[in-house]
């Protein structure tokens, strides 16, 4: 599927001074540690409107480059993680890329059940779905938690799922510098990983018109009325994610009748 409308001329929206300011504000709405050349957001905002004004004319000629990574390990839900910590001004531009695309990825890519990771995002409206088709008598759900949902996406595929979508040539290829800097496409850390990641799941999305589903960030509940309804969901389901190289999450997937505040719990 190609996007209806070809879109063009987002670059001014990624890139103005008025863009990167919004995304600063957003960044800085959020905790963060300094990335490798120990710019601090506080530091950041003592001379914000120059260096703003310094990141929009180097973004706008194309001499703009990433700077370097550092990366961080954390224990989580009985596993070890390790997350990409870009700079503070690579943050914003990664913040700024995506206020761009996701306006057209809200149109175009994602149905109108999924829940995570966009600005529709939150566990709250992804229950309140749920709640409605269970009480409709859809009591059997096809629960599936995608396994590494963010890992095995090589570069060229992180940016043709963007490129269905958006047809500007300059974002993409702002996009493909940000993306050639990481360690991975979809790294952990990066401002682009929760789009690229949506995005990853969108071609299987749009093969479950046939089921009642929710989508709350990589977890999948497809709703039936019946348990042998649920098991061919499921079945379905486990056959899409592999076609587009995705498994299900064994130990977090399952074939159940849940109350809706069951669903869509954090580990």
């Amino acid at each position: 599927m190609t996007s209806r409308t070809a879109v063009h001329s987002l670059m001014r929206q990624a890139v103005s001074e008025r863009a990167l300011k919004r995304a600063a504000r957003q960044c800085m709405g959020r905790t963060g540690s300094p990335g490798a050349d120990g710019m601090t957001w506080r530091a950041f905002r003592q001379d914000m409107p120059a260096r703003i004004t310094g990141l929009s004319a180097a973004l706008s000629a194309g001499t703009w480059r990433p700077g370097p990574l550092r990366t961080e390990e954390f224990d989580a839900w009985g596993k070890r993680h390790t997350i990409t910590i870009p700079t503070v001004t690579d943050r914003i531009v990664h913040r700024a890329l995506r206020n761009a695309v996701e306006p057209v990825l809200e149109r175009d890519a994602y149905p109108p059940w999924m829940f995570g990771w966009h600005r529709r995002a939150g566990r709250p409206l992804a229950v309140a779905a749920a709640a409605r088709h269970l009480s409709g008598g859809l009591t059997w759900v096809a629960d599936i938690d995608v396994a590494a949902a963010s890992r095995g996406v090589a570069l060229e595929d992180a940016i043709s799922s963007v490129a269905r979508f958006v047809h500007d040539g300059s974002v993409l290829a702002l996009l493909r510098r940000i993306l050639s800097a990481l360690p991975d496409p979809l790294a952990p850390g990066s401002g682009l990983g929760p789009m690229l990641t949506n995005l990853r799941m969108t071609p299987v999305d749009q093969q479950l018109t046939a089921w009642t589903a929710v989508r709350m960030t990589d977890n999948y509940t497809l709703f039936a009325a019946t348990e042998p309804e649920a098991e061919a969901a499921y079945r379905h389901l486990t056959g899409l994610l592999a076609a587009h190289g995705m498994k299900p999450a064994e130990a977090k997937s399952k074939i159940w009748r849940p109350n809706p505040e069951d669903l869509y719990a954090a580990g």
